[in-house]
């Protein structure tokens, strides 16, 4: 790929994004129950912003926990798993349309003329996010962001761990955290699953909700951030 066009749509990529991520938590509506998230900003601040633009869109809502492990992690966000093929899950993430707007696609496009018109095919490969690797631990509760062999292959799958897994600190970005709905978490990675733990029935998210400060939580909510907040248990 000309490397004009790739600092364009870095430009583009650069000046991207959504308002501040501070104070802003995910509800997952899934199959077994609801589970809270805390975005971590200071941590990982454009993975939290494409996290967060995802949700908003509607990106998540019908994909399933696609691979599950007991003390370990359950895993999802792949837009593969929201039909019955099963042979794929795992493999997908966003196009271009699901993390540029409008007008930002209209820039792309035009770059993708310029290409054309000089032989080239143009922006073919998938968005993916740049490593933010930071301090934050993989403990009971994290949220992480899944990725191939690169350190730089992030899109839009996740996993939240079960149980400590220290060994992928530094290796995997932790972008927030679960402050309620770890029987949830604990009920999704109990499924009965097959050799590719891969859950037999799915347990697909319904809805992922974007809440913006305390004021739009619970009472429960707001009273389990309160508590995480005074004993942080995942993130130091």
């Amino acid at each position: 790929m000309p490397r004009f066009a790739i600092a364009m749509l870095a430009s583009i990529l650069l000046t991207a994004g959504v308002a501040s991520a501070a104070d802003t938590y995910v509800r997952l509506s899934t199959d077994a129950g609801e589970i809270l998230l805390e975005m971590s900003p200071e941590l990982a601040p454009r993975h939290v912003e494409n996290y967060i633009h995802l949700c908003r869109s509607g990106f998540y809502d019908g994909t399933a926990f696609h691979r599950v492990i007991p003390g370990f992690m359950i895993q999802s966000g792949d837009p593969n798993t929201k039909d019955e093929d099963r042979g794929n899950d795992g493999q997908g993430g966003p196009d271009w349309v699901d993390v540029l707007s409008s007008e930002e696609m209209a820039m792309v496009a035009e770059v993708n003329d310029m290409l054309s018109n000089k032989g080239y095919v143009g922006f073919v490969d998938k968005p993916m996010i740049k490593a933010e690797f930071n301090a934050g631990h993989h403990r009971r509760g994290t949220l992480s962001m899944a990725r191939s062999q690169s350190p730089d292959s992030g899109g839009s799958q996740f996993f939240i761990c079960v149980a400590e897994a220290l060994h992928l600190d530094g290796k995997y970005t932790v972008f927030g955290r679960v402050v309620l709905g770890l029987d949830t978490v604990d009920e999704i990675v109990s499924v009965e699953r097959d050799r590719h733990d891969n859950p037999l029935q799915p347990l697909r998210i319904k809805r992922a909700e974007v809440l913006t400060g305390l004021d739009e939580l619970t009472d429960s909510e707001r009273a389990a951030v309160a508590e995480t907040t005074a004993a942080p248990a995942v993130i130091e």
